[in-house]
Order: structure tokens, then sequence, then C-alpha cells
């Protein structure tokens, strides 16, 4: 069964690499308030956008598409059953992620709900990646058992 949604497995690597790094330049932007020089936004309307710098539309967007390159890359050996726990692990992740957000929805207020909505955006992606390769890890565990 062909996949249409998986890209080729060589692009986990550069996923990798631009979520690390978007991670840290997101990390640098929200607390210690780092900004990329000349990497503002000039508008004609300077009331609403006086001083507004990029750097945090960058460092998002790099975590979103690095989570999707290493969600979406397909795995050497592509089968029915990997696209089975693909499907359960991201059926999986939804569910934890919904979880912690109707439970932290009674414990957070305020800002620091708000804060936490933007961090849990990447809950999906991310239980959905732990989830996967710990699977794939428990499945290389059995074939190998049953080689022996």
């Amino acid at each position: 069964m062909k996949n249409s949604l998986l890209i080729p497995g060589k692009y986990k690597v550069i996923g990798w690499i631009i979520f690390i790094l978007s991670s840290c330049l997101g990390l640098a932007t929200s607390y210690w308030e780092y900004k990329i020089p000349g990497f503002a936004l000039s508008v004609k309307n300077a009331e609403l956008f006086a001083d507004y710098n990029l750097t945090n539309e960058l460092a998002l967007a790099g975590v979103v598409i690095g989570l999707m390159m290493i969600s979406f890359a397909k795995e050497k050996m592509e089968d029915e059953y990997l696209t089975l726990i693909r499907l359960k692990c991201w059926q999986w992740s939804v569910l934890i992620s919904f979880g912690i957000l109707l439970i932290l929805n009674f414990v957070l207020y305020g800002t620091t709900f708000y804060s936490f909505l933007v961090y849990n955006m990447f809950t999906v992606p991310i239980v959905f990646i732990a989830k996967f390769n710990f699977s794939l890890y428990l499945l290389r565990q059995e074939r190998a058992e049953d080689e022996k």
C-alpha cells in the first residue's frame, strides 16, 4: 500500500536539525528576548507594530516544519503493519494532547494558560514521535527474539 503523505526517509535527519535549531531559537526569543538583527517588520502604521521583530515567527515555523518532517518521514521498511502502528500512534498522541488540555484547563488561569496553549500545539507531533519510535523499538525487539 502506497501512502502519498509520507516523504522520503532522508528528510527525518533534516527535520531533526531544523527542529533542534528552531527550538533553541524559540527558547532564546521567549526567555532571553533574543531578536535577529535586521529581521524587523516595517509597517506604515507604527502605532501597532512599532518595533516588531519576526524572530519568534521564524522559530515557530522551523519547529513546526521540523516536527512534520520527522513525523511524516518514511521508514526503511514501510509496510501495512507499520502504517497501522503509525495510525495508532497518531491516535494516542491526539488523545494525550486533549487529555492534557482538559486537565490543565481547570488548573491554569490567565496568561499562564495562554502560554501553555502555545506549547500544547507541539504536544501531538512530539508524543507521536516518542510513541512511534518506542513502538518501532518494541517491534524490532520482538522480531529479534523471533529470529533466535
